[in-house]
């Protein structure tokens, strides 16, 4: 589990901005919304957990997480799921083999933060659904 929560995020962070590159190679036009919807994704679920504060699990349940963690507050929503998820549905928008690629590292990253203590499933559970809304209106309805 160790492995997998360090390891797959980094594989959509670095996946992310090779799919930024290879729009603006190509002057796709797609390229903004593929930046900006992200962008606004992370700003927003970052402003909402500062002003939330929610403690985590192993705060609030005083349980040792699986993965260790120092971190207070700021559980809710969870920003890795937001952050994937959002970068899954944006590459949906552009490739869909890799929009589904994206969305089961996603899922697993979604399960993993909970059952290691880091978050409880409310938080993922926004997290995914905010980034799914956001992404659906900004990539498909606008």
């Amino acid at each position: 589990m160790k492995i997998l929560n360090l390891w797959l995020p980094r594989i959509v962070y670095c996946a992310y901005p090779a799919l930024l590159a290879m729009l603006a190679i190509r002057r796709d036009g797609r390229f903004f919304k593929a930046l900006l919807i992200p962008a606004a994704v992370f700003g927003t679920v970052t402003v909402v957990r500062k002003r939330w504060n929610l403690p985590r699990p192993y705060e609030k349940l005083g349980i040792e997480p699986l993965i260790p963690r120092e971190k207070k507050g700021q559980s809710f929503p969870s920003r890795h799921v937001a952050s994937v998820t959002i970068i899954a549905v944006a590459c949906w928008y552009i490739w869909p083999p890799a929009g589904f690629a994206m969305s089961v590292i996603a899922l697993l990253i979604s399960v993993i933060r909970p059952l290691a203590g880091i978050h409880f499933p409310r938080d993922v559970a926004a997290g995914v659904a905010f980034s799914l809304l956001i992404g659906i209106i900004g990539f498909w309805l606008l």
